[in-house]
């Protein structure tokens, strides 16, 4: 039987789990549907099995995944299966918290989604946890069903009530994942969306811990996914120690994270920042020439307007 038989939550964040696992685990799912041995308990199992197979196998792969295991990139007859799957589950039995789980993730907006489908998920991801207290993965997700509100809060509304309202809603999610984390102190992803959200809450402080404990117990795995989607564990703590003016760490982070994923053009400008607060005038002029050369037009106004937007002053004020 498949190491998923130990523990339900194990495919919920995409973590150290293969294609042909998610197989093996889906044709055991289905010769349990198909022979209708099992009482009713082991038949909803394998309906859950087979929903989250086909979600995990079919679904498109975002960044955020890594994270907040969303439901991008299914389609009309895979979402329609996989609820079917789940509502049979639930038929069976109807206090089942790791389906109610996967009917919160099929109802995840993303990024830019409609509030009325965050607040269906965050109502199935509020009943998984009132039937499962100890549901960490649960906690996680309904935390990061506010994940995508960074997106309007960074780029696209600037006034005071929605500032403060965002705000809100990220308290929420880190209360959320501090009960993810006490429940599963050495899981990596809680501490990286924590600081994530500690970020955005300019409680820079708080965040650098979050993510030196997501850098202190990231499996190989997870290292890996984080290399790969580009959200770089190392950029995100140097981020934090920029803003708390502590540049020799913030460049220290940088230049980890671009010894890991060198082509990783923001990281570059922001060591250009951090060596550029610290005085470091020619470093941080080697760091935006690179970059510019990266971008091959010096004069481009995209790659202006990014030195602009992340360093604060323009390309000519360092070079």
């Amino acid at each position: 039987m498949s190491k998923y038989d130990t523990d339900l939550d194990y495919v919920i964040l995409d973590i150290d789990i293969s294609r042909e696992e998610l197989e093996e685990i889906k044709a055991e799912a289905d010769k349990i549907i198909s022979e209708k041995k099992e009482n009713n308990k082991n038949l909803a199992v394998a309906y859950l099995k087979k929903a989250q197979c086909i979600r995990k196998l079919y679904s498109g792969k975002t960044p955020e995944s890594i994270f907040y295991d969303q439901m991008g990139g299914l389609f009309g007859e895979e979402k329609k299966d996989i609820k079917e799957f789940l509502f049979k589950a639930l038929k069976l039995l109807p206090d089942m918290p790791e389906a109610l789980m996967q009917l919160g993730l099929l109802n995840a907006p993303g990024p830019f989604g409609s509030k009325r489908f965050r607040e269906r998920a965050i109502k199935f991801f509020s009943m998984a946890i009132q039937l499962k207290p100890n549901y960490a993965a649960a906690f996680n997700n309904r935390a990061m069903n506010f994940y995508d509100l960074m997106y309007e809060y960074q780029f696209l509304i600037k006034n005071k009530d929605y500032i403060k309202k965002s705000k809100s809603n990220f308290r929420i999610a880190v209360t959320d994942l501090t009960e993810a984390i006490r429940i599963r102190p050495f899981d990596a992803v809680y501490y990286v969306n924590r600081g994530i959200f500690y970020s955005n809450l300019e409680e820079y402080k708080e965040a650098v811990e979050d993510f030196s404990n997501a850098i202190h117990y990231a499996s190989d795995a997870l290292k890996d996914g984080l290399i790969k989607e580009g959200i770089l564990i190392f950029t995100l703590r140097g981020k934090a120690y920029t803003e708390l003016k502590d540049y020799n760490k913030a460049i220290d982070d940088f230049s980890e994270s671009l010894h890991l994923k060198p082509e990783h053009d923001k990281t570059l400008l922001l060591r250009g920042k951090a060596y550029y607060l610290a005085g470091e005038k020619e470093k941080a002029k080697e760091d935006i020439t690179e970059y510019l050369s990266r971008k091959r037009k010096a004069t481009d106004d995209a790659s202006r307007n990014e030195i602009i937007r992340i360093i604060g002053v323009t390309p000519e004020d360092i070079l």
